[in-house]
């Protein structure tokens, strides 16, 4: 996943919406099998293909975000410094009073693909890790609301619990993990802090998008840092000129571009010279790319998603990807024993953009049974709120729509890791069912903190409640592009009805 997309926090940065194209099913406005097969077939060249300046165009597709209008995705290290540089905090160097045990897992991870049983002990193992995170990364939540970035604290926790591997390869002395691993981790992790999970589910998708690239640039990326974060911005946009050689030297600016302050790289889209050409993606230092200072919002403060520019950077031709084979699954088996990557990348960026929603829900029913076991319920008899019938009913069905959120997200989860598995591309009626699923799972966790909220009553709101900020975080994150609920209606609808034409391609 990307920072938070313009549904979570208003009208693009770029402002204007492309009127909604009816697309066919995969591709953008005005696709046709031509430009399929143009983009696949391209694929496996760079990115740029034309020694032509590539310039920022409006085709009516391609300027919304792939995923949602935002995509900074997870995986960075960050590098010492003495002081915050392009934005960027220290955190590898930064003393901490919090004592994290360094982890690692009981389970052998082998470098080639894993087994079923092996993922499954790796799922344990992390899920374990992160559930000790918690009470740190909880306890350091109004510290990173407040700095508008993950705090230094707890950014290092993340790192020396190994959570920023959860995308690098097992080659690299990563986890490679699965999709359903990679929610349940950062979910467990968004139970203490949302930010600090959304920027750990962040990192897990830049660095899927970076194990697609060739063995230099993987090696340039992890081979001296295993738990190198990868932030990405996948809204294309700004320009790039081919130089000598096929490199890139790329301009212009990038929103939402979450956990960037401790992010080692980034990878960002740009924006194709003209509407039958598909995006490029490039992986750039972050210390190659100035930030600004732009993400004030009532929810979500935490991840940092702030603006990033790029002034005549320089990116190796080794460092690029087609973003149409990337959505096309062009690079599915480049490296041989990582299935991940043959993963559906637009259905999977898209879902895992909920996992943190689940760890709110879970978190603020948590909360709210621990309040209702000692709070008395205001001017009634009731000593307890839990003594009280209307509290039982409410949390009931609260508990409920946090399992049906739960259900519905790893149903999608199982299904995507169990096609990459096999590398099989998802039919379009298996990425329409995921799309809904996605939607389902923000919309019912939502749905249970409005009610856990109400329980609580107004003393919810004072700023020393944490409920208060998993209300606003989650009302937040819960509205990004690819949550969007009726639109997720809509095409699961038309994938039900047989209807071929879709108002989007991310499917």
């Amino acid at each position: 996943m990307s920072g938070l997309g313009e549904g979570a926090a208003g009208a693009h940065e770029r402002g204007g919406r492309a009127g909604v194209a009816t697309a066919r099913a995969g591709g953008p406005a005005g696709w046709d099998d031509a430009v399929e097969r143009r983009w696949t077939s391209a694929a496996a060249t760079p990115a740029h293909r034309s020694p032509a300046t590539v310039s920022r165009v409006s085709p009516p597709s391609w300027h919304r975000c792939p995923f949602g209008a935002c995509l900074a995705l997870p995986i960075l290290t960050p590098t010492p410094r003495a002081s915050f540089g392009h934005h960027r905090p220290t955190t590898a160097s930064c003393p901490s009073p919090i004592p994290v045990p360094e982890w690692s897992p009981a389970v052998n991870l082998s470098p080639s693909a894993p087994s079923s049983s092996d993922e499954a002990g790796v799922r344990a193992e992390l899920t374990e890790a992160a559930a000790k995170l918690v009470p740190i990364l909880a306890g350091q939540a109004e510290e990173s609301e407040r700095l508008r970035r993950v705090s230094d604290d707890a950014a290092r926790a993340l790192r020396e619990a190994g959570m920023l591997r959860l995308g690098t390869p097992r080659a690299f002395g990563g986890f490679g993990a699965g999709v359903r691993t990679s929610m349940e981790v950062t979910a467990e992790l968004a139970r203490g802090d949302a930010s600090a999970g959304w920027i750990a589910n962040i990192y897990t998708g830049g660095g899927l998008i970076a194990s697609m690239m060739d063995d230099r640039a993987r090696d340039e990326v992890w081979g001296q840092d295993r738990d190198a974060a990868v932030a990405a911005a996948l809204t294309p946009s700004g320009s790039a000129v081919v130089a000598e050689g096929g490199d890139l030297v790329i301009s212009g600016r990038w929103g939402w571009a979450s956990g960037i302050h401790h992010a080692r790289w980034i990878a960002l889209a740009i924006a194709p010279s003209a509407a039958d050409q598909p995006p490029s993606i490039a992986l750039v230092p972050a210390e190659d790319v100035t930030v600004e200072d732009t993400w004030h919002v009532a929810g979500m403060a935490g991840t940092g998603s702030n603006t990033v520019v790029a002034d005549r950077v320089s990116v190796p031709a080794h460092r690029t990807l087609n973003m149409g084979g990337v959505l096309a699954g062009a690079y599915a088996t480049r490296h041989e024993g990582e299935p991940r990557n043959a993963v559906a990348v637009a259905s999977m960026l898209a879902l895992a953009v909920v996992a943190p929603m689940l760890g709110m829900a879970r978190a603020a029913l948590d909360l709210t049974l621990a309040t209702a076991a000692r709070k008395p319920m205001s001017l009634t008899v009731y000593e307890r709120l839990a003594d009280s019938p209307s509290v039982q009913l409410a949390v009931a069905d609260a508990a409920s729509l946090v399992d049906t959120a739960q259900l519905h997200a790893y149903r999608a989860a199982d299904d995507l890791d169990h096609a990459a598995a096999e590398t099989r591309q998802l039919t379009v009626a298996e990425r329409a069912r995921i799309r809904m699923d996605t939607a389902v799972a923000a919309t019912r966790s939502r749905e249970a903190v409005d009610r856990l909220v109400s329980v609580s009553g107004a003393s919810t709101f004072a700023l020393s409640n944490p409920l208060q900020r998993i209300w606003r975080d989650l009302g937040t994150a819960s509205r990004h592009g690819v949550v969007n609920p009726d639109l997720g209606r809509e095409i699961y609808g038309r994938s039900l009805l047989g209807i071929a034409e879709q108002p989007t391609f991310i499917i």
